[in-house]
């Protein structure tokens, strides 16, 4: 489903055709390891393949979101509009994922978050060194 996903991102937002897609590939394979390994420091190792799954899967449906969003209503409300909705729609995968990974550890929902804050930021990070290079 999330190949579905980014492969409709693709084809139907311009902007994102450009993108290297092994870049993107490894981005995301990067942050699953992250917090597959946050899961194996919290002695939850068990459960790593529950919640990878649950992060892959809600991962997909908000690229869903974010495309139809973002098709839809750019005709409309123009590009500016649409892409501001669309980034809150991404940004809304941080909390998202934050409760996945705090009910795995069971830790409280803010400690699930700090921990998707920082997968985040080091995706980001892990991107832009790789994006300059390509």
């Amino acid at each position: 489903m999330m190949v579905f996903a980014l492969f409709s991102a693709a084809v139907l937002i311009e902007a994102l055709a450009a993108q290297n897609y092994w870049l993107t590939f490894a981005t995301n394979l990067f942050g699953l390891m992250f917090y597959g390994a946050v899961l194996f420091v919290f002695g939850f190792s068990r459960r790593i393949v529950r919640a990878l799954t649950c992060i892959l899967g809600c991962g997909a449906i908000l690229t869903v979101l974010f495309v139809v969003e973002y098709v839809l209503f750019r005709p409309v409300l123009g590009a500016g509009v649409a892409g501001t909705i669309a980034t809150v729609i991404v940004l809304w995968s941080v909390p998202v994922e934050g409760h996945i990974v705090s009910r795995a550890i069971q830790q409280h929902w803010l400690v699930g978050v700090a921990i998707a804050v920082a997968a985040f930021i080091l995706q980001l990070g892990f991107q832009s060194a790789f994006s300059a290079r390509t």
